[in-house]
């Protein structure tokens, strides 16, 4: 894919827990800043991991969604 097209892309992702605009980019262990799950929804790492410590099913769900996805994919 060309870089215009990640370039549009990221300027219209918002994280839907903290609502601010998703940033490309990875920490100093080299994870990516967001995840996208399979829905397509994009999210930033840690956020959604508190997502799924206070999910209230056990499996956890898109916090937009609900549409069930693996932790271990994170």
């Amino acid at each position: 894919m060309t870089k215009s097209y990640w370039k549009k892309r990221w300027e219209k992702q918002v994280c839907g827990i903290t609502k601010t605009r998703l940033r490309p980019g990875k920490n100093k262990d080299g994870l990516s800043y967001t995840v996208f799950l399979d829905c397509t929804h994009g999210f930033y790492r840690s956020p959604l991991k508190e997502w799924i410590k206070i999910c209230p099913t056990y499996v956890p769900t898109c916090p937009i969604c609900r549409t069930m996805f693996n932790p271990e994919s994170i």
